[in-house]
């Protein structure tokens, strides 16, 4: 398992880093072509698109990756993906007639403005193209094909950059000009994607599968809505109590954030299809938490120079305008960090304890929409950024708690907690001594950063693991 783990997670590291690394690149271009407010109106149509994503599909591709490694023979699998494929479109191609019928409606609604109408439903091509890419996206994972994947995660990125360039700079079009981009981008990938994995899709819908993969997925649409408000009430609120100006800037604070999921995401796509495949097997707990381990060095590791290089990524990628939103990126990466740390938690998902997921996103959804309207108006951004990180930790912390129960993994729970006090001691105190963008300070911080890597590893990591992991790397490339 931790072989076909290596290599499969190098394999989705490289795809994440090529595609995120690329949406990196865009943002100089996004930021010099629009202004915070419409940056924000990107921003509250992805949060738009979050919450449609997440329910209207009722949460199917979730049921596909619990039953297909379970299915006997490719019939059975074919019968799961297929009928939860069709049913996908169906949704969505009628999600997108209802947006298209009542455009004047939702554009007032969303937006305060009907003359936005046309804007709104070229933004819900762009949702609804989207939600089907998601399906596809992740079908490849669940047949662990990490290189068919990036295939298809690097043709979505690099057409939507060259679409969204050629629409914003030369076009002059503004922000209409990234959702046409997403929606050429992702009907391309799509019918990329499908036509890789076309074994598994066809013309099929078997009612009894439906039914089956529905009563395992319908509770995860509750805990989808408690996750988008987990997730995105705190952009809600900044548009609500603090306008689309400083909404734009928070969402910017947060793109660089997410460089912190670069590592995470490839070990998220890697490790969930493998733990469900095997963990019946006797040395999958101690699996699991060897590449927990693994996990932690190259996560805090990011999420330490995401912090120290806060203010230069930010300086360096964007205009006087965003220069602000540095402030926020040192919180929001541990945001960004604990909120994806529930992978290592498998017990819910094996034990098919799915009402558990929806308890645990609901509560964290309660304690985020309070700390946001608390702090919001006392702290500014700043006080989002508390609330979502406050609602992320304890929400972690009980994905840990029951999932053990049913799934029990021996993690170095000591060293792990020494090591993120550590980082988050070390990194502040870094930014607090070299506030200053120079060469030197810059030098500095690299060695720094390359001295807690070395640090976490040899907390985290022992002696004799080491060895067999550079030993499984020479084997595995």
């Amino acid at each position: 398992m931790i072989k076909s783990f290596i290599k499969n997670s190098f394999i989705y590291t490289i795809a994440t880093v090529l595609t995120r690394g690329i949406a990196i690149f865009l943002v100089p271009i996004y930021t010099r072509y629009l202004t915070p407010a419409e940056y924000g109106i990107i921003d509250y149509f992805m949060i738009l698109a979050s919450i449609i994503n997440l329910t209207i599909a009722l949460e199917i591709s979730q049921a596909v990756a619990r039953y297909y490694q379970d299915a006997v023979g490719a019939k059975e699998k074919r019968s799961y993906v297929a009928t939860a494929f069709l049913f996908t479109i169906f949704v969505y191609v009628l999600y997108f007639l209802i947006s298209f019928v009542f455009s004047n409606e939702f554009a007032y609604l969303f937006l305060d403005d009907e003359n936005m109408s046309i804007l709104f439903i070229v933004a819900s091509g762009a949702i609804a193209t989207n939600g089907i890419f998601y399906f596809v996206q992740n079908q490849l994972k669940f047949e662990i094909r990490p290189k068919d994947f990036a295939v298809v995660s690097i043709v979505n990125v690099i057409v939507l950059a060259f679409v969204a360039i050629y629409l914003l700079v030369i076009a002059g079009l503004k922000v209409e000009s990234i959702f046409i981009a997403q929606i050429i981008a992702n009907i391309l990938a799509s019918i990329l994607g499908v036509y890789m994995a076309r074994k598994s899709y066809g013309f099929l819908f078997v009612y009894e599968k439906f039914k089956e993969m529905i009563s395992f997925s319908y509770p995860l649409i509750f805990s989808g809505v408690a996750v988008f408000i987990a997730i995105f009430i705190d952009r809600i609120a900044i548009k609500d109590l603090l306008g689309l100006d400083e909404l734009g800037i928070y969402g910017v604070a947060y793109r660089f954030a997410a460089v912190a999921s670069l590592v995470m995401i490839g070990f998220q796509s890697s490790l969930m299809p493998l733990v469900y495949k095997h963990y019946k097997e006797p040395n999958t707990p101690k699996d699991i938490s060897k590449i927990f381990n693994i996990f932690s060095i190259f996560a805090l590791f990011v999420v330490t120079g995401s912090i120290i290089f806060a203010k230069e990524m930010v300086i360096l990628f964007t205009t006087e305008a965003f220069y602000s939103s540095h402030r926020l990126i040192a919180i929001l990466v541990l945001v960004v960090f604990f909120s994806n740390m529930y992978i290592f938690a498998p017990g819910i998902g094996i034990a098919k304890k799915t009402k558990l997921t929806a308890m645990i996103t609901i509560i964290s959804a309660i304690l985020n929409t309070i700390l946001n309207y608390t702090l919001i108006p006392i702290f500014g951004l700043n006080g989002a950024a508390y609330a979502s990180l406050i609602s992320a930790i304890v929400a972690f912390f009980m994905y840990l708690l029951l999932a053990y129960k049913y799934y029990p993994i021996p993690y170095k729970t000591k060293e792990l907690f020494f090591s993120f006090i550590f980082v988050l001691i070390f990194s502040y105190g870094v930014v607090s001594m070299f506030d200053e963008i120079n060469l030197i300070s810059i030098i500095v911080k690299i060695v720094l950063l390359l001295f807690v890597f070395v640090c976490i590893s040899f907390i985290l990591v022992d002696k004799q693991d080491l060895e067999k992991i550079k030993f499984k790397l020479k084997r595995s490339f």
